[in-house]
């Protein structure tokens, strides 16, 4: 009789478990799906083909649509004699903009270069010299200016910026290398909506220039094209009939950050540039160190702005790591809760990231690290997440099958722990955000951790 009943338990349960798996797998590929499709850039495996046939690697980084119809008015190749009349004006109107300024003129104007942040406006980099050829010849002349610029403006305004305008704009000068380089180092590249045309040629009169903003199509959001350098005196007469027509459209005016959505030329074929495609290794030590300077500009590579600037704070798309708010972080999962320290909850682009270890432990998960393979492992039941740092890429398997390979710019190696995306990490293996709040006093997160199916406690 005993024997009977316990086998009885035993069906009920195996019964039980195959029901929960015919209703939770499709669940849990689902979110996969959903989490590809938001991914970074796809699977790992593909990303240097993709690039290779010219497809550009697309974000999966959120943007704020402002209420108001908005312009954005941005300067180019500055700062120079006639950069201190624009700012006149834009103090005149009361309007922030965008100044994308050249690195030896960063050199030589640096005081123009602090007026530009303490009154507000926000600063990009738009290369060195500006000259094409070295510029567009390779990458590793193209990121040399880069460096360069960002340096004389680190050293100017006490920071470096995230915002960058490739001189030219990118149409067949950019490939989809270039874009997914820059993406990987931190930058978000503008081009524009609306050309003023003020440099079509020398001297092109403020009526033309006028002429030329009346005619373009409006939408929502628009970025403007104007320059401020040498030989651009006719812009700055322009500049007040201009704003006077935004303003009488309705339009609102802001500076651009890493909340605008970036106007972006499509990928066009850059030939008359003879650049050789790089090789797989080529790419793969390319990308590797434009991560790790997005890494240094996020984990203390950044000057801190003056005490009191705080226009400067907005000044860039990467703003000075030390504003972000650094606030402990309560982490409940089904009911067991955690405290973590400011230091282990990172704040960043709108995004926590907690430890891997802290994370995975809490939902009841086993974690492992392979020093060899430079791989962190987490086993959630059936799940496995494989966190592969030498070339950036997820893994996840089920029932060991390999089900989707990521590929994940996002994971950092601080002081020996690996940080990672606390609500993607958590969707990945099945669990879910129940409830998120925030206050002056610090976070707090509950997740259910899924079905008991995939617990490692089983």
């Amino acid at each position: 009789m005993l024997k009977t009943k316990f086998s009885h338990f035993r069906f009920t349960r195996i019964a039980l478990i195959l029901l929960l798996i015919i209703v939770v797998f499709p669940s849990i590929q689902l979110a996969q799906r959903a989490y590809a499709a938001n991914a970074d850039s796809g699977p790992a495996e593909s990303i240097y083909e993709a690039l290779i046939s010219g497809d550009k690697v697309a974000s999966d980084r959120t943007y704020a649509v402002p209420d108001k119809p908005t312009v954005y008015l941005t300067f180019d190749d500055g700062p120079s004699k006639y950069t201190p009349e624009v700012l006149d004006i834009l103090r005149k109107e009361e309007i922030p903009a965008t100044f994308f300024v050249v690195g030896e003129h960063v050199e030589k104007n640096p005081k123009l270069v602090k007026r530009i942040v303490s009154e507000g406006h926000a600063l990009g980099n738009h290369s060195y010299d500006h000259t094409y050829k070295k510029l567009y010849s390779d990458y590793k002349g193209f990121w040399k200016q880069v460096e360069q610029t960002d340096r004389a403006i680190e050293k100017a305004a006490g920071f470096r910026t995230g915002l960058m305008r490739a001189p030219g704009g990118t149409a067949e000068n950019f490939d989809a290398f270039y874009f997914y380089y820059m993406k990987e180092a931190g930058y978000t590249i503008y081009d524009w909506d609306i050309d003023s045309e003020d440099s079509k040629r020398t001297g092109v009169p403020a009526a033309e220039i006028i002429r030329s903003i009346r005619k373009a199509p409006l939408k929502h959001e628009l970025t403007v094209l104007f320059h401020d350098g040498t030989g651009h005196k006719e812009t700055v007469k322009a500049l007040p009939e201009v704003i006077r027509y935004f303003k009488d459209k309705g339009y609102a005016f802001a500076k651009l950050d890493d909340r605008v959505k970036p106007a972006q030329f499509p990928v066009r074929k850059a030939g008359r540039w003879h650049r050789s495609a790089p090789g797989e290794a080529e790419f793969a030590r390319t990308a590797a160190a434009m991560r790790d300077w997005a890494a240094s500009a996020s984990v203390g590579g950044r000057t801190p702005v003056p005490s009191g600037e705080e226009a400067a704070v907005g000044a860039g798309s990467v703003r000075p790591r030390q504003a972000e708010p650094r606030l402990p972080l309560t982490l409940t999962v089904d009911g067991r809760r955690t405290v973590l320290p400011p230091e282990q909850a990172l704040f960043r682009e709108e995004r926590l990231e907690v430890p891997l270890r802290v994370l995975a432990q809490q939902m009841g998960a086993k974690v492992s690290w392979d020093q060899a393979a430079l791989t962190a492992s987490v086993d959630y039941g059936f799940t496995r997440l494989d966190y592969n740092l030498r070339d950036y890429t997820l893994s996840v398997r089920l029932w060991a099958r390999i089900t989707a390979v990521y590929h994940l710019p996002n994971v950092r190696l601080l002081e020996g722990s690996l940080y990672v995306p606390l609500r993607k990490t958590v969707e990945l293996l099945g669990g879910d955000i129940l409830d998120y709040h925030a206050d002056e006093s610090g976070r707090e997160v509950t997740i259910s951790g899924g079905t008991a199916l995939f617990s490692s406690k089983l």
